[in-house]
């Protein structure tokens, strides 16, 4: 998958939201490549609602969670679904060690390794996005799906606490180990600081079966250097100490 970098053209883009809306781009996660709905005025909700107003191509969208908080996302639109982008992992460019306040707000690029923000994904599962689908890749080339037909993230006032139920897919279940926990990371940390010891936030049950925001090693097979397996792991499928080459976490309403 190709990765774009910000460019001046881009920087320009995003003023030119500003300027065309009256309102600010609350977003740390920069748009990667074209921004498919500039130049429509429409405040569209999520990426459900892109769909249903005739946008049926995947990439770049600015949604918006009122009238003047908007987010840049990539919607994938596939077999007359939407889905709503909130992670991916492709290489290891962006550096997913990143304190709570970032973690809130987004960070990457859209078309690249990217973190929504848990504000975003906290609306997004508010309005009715519940169904999570995790698409996950191995450095073989090898491909394993699974999917939740509920996922919600609560808000910041319960510390983005997440839900998860309904479980389904061809290896065994790793992120329902980590229901009801609060996000945590190493500035803002769990009970038992799994955050500060592995780096990445997530939602940590001393600590981890699953850690899709873990540190992007090359190769799969990798040793950490802090004595705690860090890596982008699913530990039914290829162990914890196994660092998968692709990750995308996507919600929709269907």
């Amino acid at each position: 998958m190709a990765t774009h970098r910000p460019t001046p053209r881009t920087t320009a883009v995003v003023l030119m939201l500003m300027v065309v809306w009256g309102a600010a781009v609350h977003a740390v996660v920069t748009p990667g490549g074209k921004i498919l709905n500039l130049h429509d005025p429409v405040k569209y909700k999520d990426c459900s609602h892109l769909l249903k107003a005739g946008y049926n191509v995947s990439g770049t969208h600015v949604l918006w969670m009122n009238a003047s908080a908007s987010f840049f996302i990539d919607c994938e639109f596939v077999d007359g679904q939407a889905y709503n982008v909130i992670q991916r992992r492709v290489d290891n460019v962006v550096d997913f060690r990143q304190p709570y306040n970032v973690y809130t707000v987004g960070f990457g690029q859209t078309q690249g390794s990217y973190w929504a923000g848990l504000n975003s994904i906290n609306y997004l599962t508010y309005t009715g996005n519940t169904k999570l689908v995790i698409y996950m890749q191995d450095w073989s080339g090898h491909n394993q799906n699974v999917m939740y037909s509920y996922f919600r993230v609560d808000g910041s006032q319960y510390r983005y606490q997440m839900h998860v139920s309904g479980f389904s897919g061809s290896i065994p279940d790793d992120l329902s180990y980590h229901n009801g926990m609060v996000f945590a990371t190493y500035d803002y940390p769990d009970t038992y600081s799994c955050a500060v010891h592995m780096g990445a936030g997530w939602w940590y049950n001393y600590c981890a079966y699953t850690l899709l925001n873990g540190r992007y090693y090359y190769g799969g097979k990798y040793v950490p250097s802090t004595g705690f397996y860090d890596g982008i792991f699913w530990k039914s499928w290829q162990g914890f100490d196994y660092s998968l080459k692709f990750v995308s976490m996507q919600l929709t309403s269907g």
